[in-house]
């Protein structure tokens, strides 16, 4: 069983996500007096760091973290009856084993950068391919803490390798020092690792990936900690990627979740991806689920199965205007008959906005022989569009909504529109907008051009809007979603619908210690309400 507290030598995982740039053969068991000898061993000590993004447990981004983990809010819901318990249910106990999953691949992930960074030194490498290694390696542990902190609050800071049985037992680590840690590991990073331009993919950790993500880590730090300086470094960091020259949005936004699926890279848009591996009807070591859970519902099993376990709420097909050409990409504007995909599409009528599948990601995009369940689309971390938003919000933070915030969302409303010019009426901002109003516009634009990427349930936790928008969303369920079911077109009734909310409660804010940890560590103390 793993945990945190496990003392077990660090199994080297060589066939990881990244296995497109990196051509190795997998070894059996290492211990750290026996590795770590020279660049092709750090560099393969680095991919099983990598490798725990996409876990073949399915506690990260394979399916925890980008489908249950942060779905059922005003943006996403999971279709069915959710009697079964999961954590998108807000049903699910301690002893939940996806809870577990998660908790214990991550801290695997950071023990596994912590042997790194304690060995690298004694490698036969030269300082420049150490220092990007090392680089990597900071980042990566800093980021898994980052997850860690975001989903269950106080979590314990793990800076060095659990090595004897004298360290099994560790207390929480208030929030503030996990953030204040997380942000210099990042922090000292950023020097360290290359540009992406480098590697011209976004599978590795490059400069601006760091730079935007700490963006993001400081957001959440500034309204989790309820500290407002954090918006100045979030603004600083988000215009370093702006001003590198490197990045820029993807004229066609389809095409960005297209890629994803065909093994196409767009270093423009895409800054950081959770890389899988396409299927090739064999065992596999990593690959992702999502692809088969979400999607239009079909059985076609040779041209891409999708379950269509997650739909799209009513509230966020609203807010989606005339012209948005995001709306019919991100919720499915059509469904295949009796989950055929022999049988032609049906186009949904304009009045049915509750039950659509998520449509973003289409698994026919997918280049070779299709596994029913497991496929290779790429997972995405950090998208251009996503600075420009974070950049507006602590610009408006700090200066309010100044022409260089409105700017930044612009540019993300022109390409929703496919309007490029540098006034256009119908895809640019209101003029004249306070501070407050100017919000309300970048937390429905997130909404909108991130649907369904895993940010909305985090971003409204960070806002302080969780409790508010599910106590509402039980509201606008009551009366404004259809009271029956249609399963045939993706809508399981409106008491289905209803119940994941009416579960959520204030505990929910937080996922709990899992109870395997607890019982482990006598120094670990549960969430409230767990």
């Amino acid at each position: 069983m793993k945990s945190l507290t496990s003392i077990a030598f660090l199994f080297l995982v060589l066939h990881s996500s990244c296995e497109n740039y990196l051509e190795t053969k997998p070894i059996n068991f290492a211990t750290p007096e026996t590795f770590y000898n020279n660049e092709q061993e750090l560099t393969a000590a680095l991919m099983a760091v990598y490798s725990e993004l996409g876990s073949t447990n399915e506690g990260t981004y394979s399916r925890f973290l980008s489908l249950e983990a942060p779905s059922s809010n005003d943006e996403i819901l999971r279709r069915g009856a959710n009697t079964e318990a999961a954590a998108d249910s807000y049903n699910a106990s301690a002893s939940y084993d996806r809870f577990f999953n998660c908790w214990t691949t991550l801290y695997s992930g950071i023990q596994r950068a912590n042997l790194l960074l304690e060995n690298i030194n004694k490698a036969q490498a030269s300082q420049e391919i150490k220092n990007k290694i090392k680089g990597e390696a900071l980042f990566l542990r800093a980021y898994y803490h980052f997850i860690l902190v975001s989903y269950w609050g106080d979590v314990p800071l793990k800076l060095s390798s659990t090595n004897s049985l004298n360290q099994i037992y560790i207390a929480r680590t208030p929030a503030k020092q996990v953030y204040e840690a997380v942000i210099l590991d990042m922090t000292n990073s950023y020097d360290l690792v290359d540009e992406i331009t480098s590697f011209n993919h976004p599978g590795r950790v490059s400069k601006t990936a760091v730079a935007g993500i700490l963006a993001r880590v400081c957001l959440h730090a500034a309204g989790r900690l309820q500290d407002a300086s954090y918006y100045q470094t979030a603004r600083a960091w988000a215009l370093k990627v702006m001003e590198s020259g490197i990045h820029s949005l993807n004229p066609d936004y389809k095409q960005i979740f297209i890629n994803h699926s065909a093994d196409v890279y767009d270093i423009k848009e895409s800054i950081w991806e959770v890389e899988f591996e396409q299927d090739n009807g064999s065992q596999r070591n990593e690959g992702e689920r999502f692809g088969s859970t979400i999607g239009i519902r079909n059985n076609d099993d040779k041209t891409g199965f999708m379950q269509g376990n997650y739909t799209a709420t009513g509230v966020l097909y609203n807010l989606y205007a005339a012209g948005d050409l995001r709306r019919d990409w991100n919720i499915a504007p059509f469904y295949y008959p009796n989950f055929d995909r022999n049988n032609a599409a049906v186009l949904y009528s304009s009045t049915y906005r509750w039950g659509r599948y998520v449509a973003k990601w289409r698994r026919e995009y997918q280049t070779k022989d299709f596994n029913k369940n497991f496929g290779g689309t790429n997972w995405p971390l950090l998208r251009y569009a996503d600075v420009l938003l974070m950049f507006a919000e602590a610009e408006n933070e700090i200066n309010g909504p100044t022409p260089a915030a409105y700017q930044a969302v612009n540019l993300v409303r022109r390409r929703a529109y496919r309007l490029f010019t540098e006034q256009n009426n119908v895809a640019d901002l209101p003029i004249g907008l306070n501070k407050a109003s100017f919000f309300n516009w970048i937390k429905d634009e997130r909404a909108r051009e991130l649907a369904f990427e895993g940010h909305r349930k985090l971003d409204l936790i960070r806002w302080n809007l969780l409790i508010s928008t599910m106590q509402q969303m039980v509201t606008t369920i009551s009366t404004a979603a259809p009271s029956g079911s249609n399963t045939a077109l993706g809508y399981s009734g409106r008491v289905s619908t209803l119940r994941s909310y009416q579960n959520f409660s204030n505990r929910d804010l937080f996922f709990p210690i899992p109870t395997q940890e607890i019982s482990l560590n006598s120094l670990m103390i549960q969430n409230t309400g767990w």
